[in-house]
């Protein structure tokens, strides 16, 4: 089942930002050789963020008190980003193009790294008995990066069309992205709120 890593590394990248937009202009104007780079810090980074995190999950993990309130805290908070997109009104602030560096610096510095694998690693991994046994690990993480690369790989083959598609119908997608946030987010900061309460 960590064949989901596909899924989720895939996801992570989908959406028009920073880096997908400079891995199809590196595309475009045929730098192969600095696009294989790039491409190799982006499933780099991507991997070192997501082990970091789920590392450092399961060490909390043997505080369990630590670990339900931070378990709470991520429920709350896709409840919360379901909420905003679902509640944000329609404006035009899909990047078209974004320069070589702003894109360089997002690799390096992703604040909302972090933030994704957290919630990844509580709300979604532990529902396919996930663990960080080095060989699940690193066959979760495998999979991860396949899946980004495949992102980057969509955007270098169908990067215009793409960011013409998700012009015209982001806003819905958002709609859709935040009720699915909301289901998840409520329903499992309520479970969880309901577990500890009844201890």
């Amino acid at each position: 089942m960590i064949i989901i890593g596909i899924v989720i590394g895939f996801y992570g990248y989908l959406f028009p930002g920073n880096i997908n937009i400079m891995a199809m202009d590196l595309y475009n104007s045929k730098k192969y050789k600095l696009l294989v780079l790039i491409l190799s810090l982006i499933v780099l980074f991507e991997c070192i963020y997501c082990s970091l995190t789920l590392l450092l999950l399961e060490h909390i993990k043997t505080n369990m008190p630590v670990y339900n309130k931070i378990q709470l805290v991520a429920f709350f908070l896709t409840f919360v980003m379901g909420l905003i997109m679902v509640l944000e009104k329609k404006k035009n602030n899909l990047p078209h193009q974004n320069t070589f560096y702003r894109g360089l610096f997002s690799i390096f510095i992703h604040p909302q790294q972090i933030p994704f694998w957290f919630v990844v690693g509580i709300a979604i991994l532990p529902a396919i008995k996930f663990d960080t046994h080095i060989f699940s690990l690193v066959g979760f993480v495998f999979f991860v990066a396949i899946g980004t690369f495949l992102a980057m790989c969509l955007y270098m083959r169908f990067g215009a069309r793409l960011l013409r598609y998700f012009h015209l119908n982001l806003f819905q997608i958002n709609k859709l992205i935040g009720v699915v946030y909301l289901i998840i987010g409520g329903y499992s900061f309520s479970s969880l709120l309901i577990a500890l309460l009844t201890k």
